[in-house]
């Protein structure tokens, strides 16, 4: 399996970005929003023993990968909900800026229920 090969975005996520702000009546509200419209398509697959070894010397245990179309709004303080678990991104690689997919590495967040915003 090269990196040439096509990886098939066929699951559907939804990227959560956290937002802090104070209402009208002066009460801080915080909460998850999805930052796009309806849901993504993505290539998800649990990270190989091996790679999940490697990351745990860099950052914190990354056990999945998502890989979407390629957008500049994704950010590593986000979440991802995926079949109703949700992953926090600690590294995204946009394949030295080719533009044509991003990869997002999360670790699974079982502690984190946000609280969603439906629009």
């Amino acid at each position: 399996k090269g990196e040439g090969t096509m990886k098939l975005k066929d699951k559907k996520i939804r990227i959560l970005a956290y937002e802090s702000y104070t209402n009208n009546n002066g009460f801080t509200v915080e909460k998850w929003n999805v930052i796009h419209e309806g849901k993504l398509w993505a290539y998800y697959r649990q990270l190989s023993g091996k790679e999940f070894f490697a990351a745990a010397t860099v950052n914190a245990e990354e056990n999945v990968l998502f890989t979407v179309n390629y957008r500049t709004d994704i950010e590593t303080d986000m979440i991802v909900e995926y079949a109703g678990e949700y992953y926090q991104i600690t590294r995204i690689d946009d394949h030295e800026g080719y533009k044509t997919d991003i990869d997002l590495y999360c670790k699974t967040n079982p502690e984190q229920h946000p609280n969603i915003t439906e629009e």
